[in-house]
């Protein structure tokens, strides 16, 4: 899905959409978040933290048609939208070929200008940052959970604010990204 990311505007408003209560709300979305994660494990998914949060983007992306025409729990929304994620998911996976080892995996010149660009973009971070960063998303599956819980005890935060710093880490990732291939394509 190659669509801007919501903005903090759309997060407002769906905490709203969830409760009147700003508490509230966001003890629900992180129930709800919660709830996907766990619908995603389930379906065998590799990356079910990802896949709740791009669910929740989804939706955020619709918060206005919500706040207007849905009628219903919100949640059932947020596991509908979590069926079409899994489709996707599943049939992206079952459309990967796994290149034989005979066979060595060709990158475009594409590709390794954004590796480039990363790389450049990760030494721009400060170190504590490309840490944090690097270590929330070693692992996969379970054990990515369970480093990820590790990892907030050790900061004495929870894992609602890690998520917020390597998500404001990402932001700043990501326009750093950005402007790095604007200037490769004007070369």
């Amino acid at each position: 899905m190659n669509k801007e990311p919501p903005t903090e505007e759309a997060f407002n408003k769906l905490l709203a959409w969830l409760d009147s209560d700003r508490e509230k709300a966001a003890e629900r979305y992180e129930k709800i978040r919660l709830r996907l994660i766990r619908i995603f494990a389930c379906h065998g998914c590799v990356e079910p933290e990802e896949l709740a949060d791009q669910t929740i983007d989804r939706v955020m992306l619709k918060i206005g048609w919500l706040l207007e025409n849905y009628v219903g729990e919100p949640t059932l929304f947020f596991c509908g939208v979590a069926r079409n994620v899994i489709k996707e998911d599943l049939r992206r996976r079952l459309s990967q070929t796994v290149p034989s080892p005979k066979e060595e995996p060709v990158e475009d010149d594409a590709d390794q200008k954004e590796y480039d660009c990363l790389d450049q973009c990760m030494q721009k971070l400060p170190e504590n940052n490309r840490h944090l960063v690097l270590t929330y998303y070693e692992e996969e599956g379970h054990a990515k959970i369970v480093r990820r819980g590790k990892l907030a005890q050790e900061l004495g935060i929870t894992l609602r604010a890690l998520r917020l710093r390597t998500y404001h880490i990402r932001l700043q990732l990501r326009a750093c990204m950005e402007s790095c291939l604007r200037q490769n394509q004007a070369r």
